[in-house]
Parts: structure tokens; C-alpha cells; sequence
């Protein structure tokens, strides 16, 4: 229970760092705008940098983190769409001292300019229950 506690808390993590501007989450960026530009919205390669290290310090391997990337559904935004993003990687050690396939997969809506895209959105009811939520008060 704990180690699945872990992965949902590392998959949000990953996914609060592409809504940031932060530098950490920039080679993964790269490869979900390669995949909405992509002709067959594919984009794969090996995960490095800052957020790689921070991959495997999670998961205490060293192997390569594998990045796969597929368009589920494109939206009718240019540069928009659904996409699938798998972070992968092998020799991950399980508390028993075995080493196996580790995966993280989650689904999100991005746009080539980093934001999610309004399509299907009720923007004014968004707000109404944002204010209604709001701790400041007027």
C-alpha cells in the first residue's frame, strides 16, 4: 500500500512540474510537444537531466529512464491534444531485493504553448466555484 501511495504521489509530481516553468521538467516537455507535432504523434527516447536524476532517486536504479509518448486525441485547437506519457524503467529494487520493470503511465491535456487547452471547458463555472472556494473573502 505504501509503495503504490508512492507512485500516485510521484506520477502528480511529474505532472504538477509540466504545468511549472521549471527547468527540472523541460527534457520531458520536449518530448510530449514532440509528439503533438509529430505526423504519427509518437515521441520516445531516454529520459536525462534533472528530472531523470530525480526519476531514479525515486526509484533508487541507476538503468536509463525510457520516455514513450502517444496522441490519444487530438483537439480541435491547433497544437493541442491528449496525450499519453510512459516513463519507464528497469533494475528498479522492490523491498524484497528483486529487481524489476517499474512504469508510470497517466494520460493529460497540453498545448504546444505548455497550457491545457480550454476545448470542453465551462470557463465561467470554473470561476464561479473557484470563487465559492476561495479562503479570502471579500
Amino acid at each position: 500500500m505504501n509503495r503504490l501511495l508512492n507512485i500516485l504521489i510521484m506520477a502528480l509530481c511529474f505532472f504538477a512540474l509540466l504545468g511549472s516553468k521549471d527547468i527540472l521538467a523541460a527534457d520531458l516537455k520536449q518530448y510530449l510537444i514532440a509528439a503533438i507535432d509529430a505526423p504519427n504523434g509518437q515521441s520516445d527516447g531516454e529520459l536525462s537531466g534533472p528530472m531523470a536524476e530525480f526519476f531514479k532517486e525515486q526509484t533508487r536504479s541507476s538503468a536509463p529512464v525510457i520516455v514513450q509518448v502517444r496522441t490519444v486525441k487530438k483537439f480541435a485547437a491547433a497544437g493541442c491534444a491528449r496525450l499519453q506519457a510512459t516513463l519507464l524503467q528497469d533494475a528498479v529494487p522492490t523491498q524484497d531485493g528483486k529487481l524489476i520493470p517499474f512504469a508510470i503511465r497517466y494520460e493529460l491535456n497540453l498545448c504546444r504553448d505548455g497550457q491545457p487547452p480550454t476545448e470542453g471547458v465551462d470557463l465561467d463555472a470554473a470561476s464561479r466555484a473557484l470563487s465559492r472556494n476561495s479562503p479570502i473573502q471579500k
